[in-house]
């Protein structure tokens, strides 16, 4: 990739879409996170949806959208750069988070889906490949990223979408009969908490398999996580919406 403004430093990510770059911007020194975006799998439709969504955002939580790059070679989202990775590469690499950590980052989550909330946007995909990483000088900081398939809530009445897309091991039980709403989230952020804590998730399997269970069966929490934590894990993980947190803030 060849680009004007910004000098490519390397590949620092791939996902569905695309690649993600580290690039610095000739003129400021600036790192950036490039997002390439692949014409044949992001259509123009989707991608303006994105880019739509991202620039209607802007919070200290959220890989904000610092700039749109348009070249031969495709189309480049200009983002913020986190350094520390994802939520899944600190998981991989076996870093041990204390519990106040461990919160601390969940939280800077749902303050991210609190503002993207409050815009009457819904995330859809929230996994530990979507939370970004950057240090700070009060350790880690958490930045919600990929947009790409987030949906609108007034999209919600009356059905749904037409395709369950998203990551069937986060999903909640009403995504896998294409109907969404804030509480979705909030079930997807309960996985991740689970699977921080215990380092496992609670259904693993195929996507027919995780749908059974996620439909179906109940999650176990270990005895040995604080009384307040398992509350927490209990209710944001109910099958049913309407016994989950209303919104990101409670």
């Amino acid at each position: 990739l060849r680009s004007a403004n910004y000098r490519f430093l390397g590949l620092v990510g791939q996902g569905q879409f695309g690649q993600v770059y580290c690039a610095i911007h000739r003129r400021t020194g600036r790192l950036v996170a490039l997002k390439n975006l692949n014409r044949d799998r992001f259509p123009t439709h989707q991608f303006l949806r994105e880019l739509r969504f991202l620039l209607s955002l802007n919070h200290p939580n959220i890989a904000n959208c610092l700039a749109l790059e348009q070249s031969t070679n495709g189309r480049q989202l200009v983002l913020d750069y986190c350094e520390g990775g994802t939520l899944r590469d600190l998981m991989e690499q076996g870093t041990q988070l204390t519990l106040a950590e461990i919160l601390t980052l969940m939280t800077e989550v749902l303050d991210a889906l609190e503002h993207a909330q409050n815009g009457k946007i819904v995330h859809c995909d929230i996994k530990p490949e979507n939370i970004l990483l950057r240090l700070t000088p009060h350790g880690w900081q958490a930045k919600v990223s990929d947009f790409g398939i987030a949906r609108l809530s007034q999209e919600f009445k009356g059905g749904g979408h037409t395709g369950a897309t998203g990551s069937p091991a986060y999903m909640a039980p009403e995504r896998f009969y294409r109907q969404y709403a804030i509480a979705s989230d909030l079930y997807a952020v309960g996985v991740v908490l689970y699977e921080v804590l215990l380092g496992d998730r609670p259904f693993s399997g195929t996507y027919d398999q995780l749908m059974v269970a996620h439909l179906n069966h109940s999650v176990t929490i270990p005895a040995t996580l604080p009384e307040p934590v398992r509350s927490l894990l209990a209710k944001s993980l109910e099958k049913l919406m309407a016994r989950r947190f209303r919104n990101a803030s409670e």
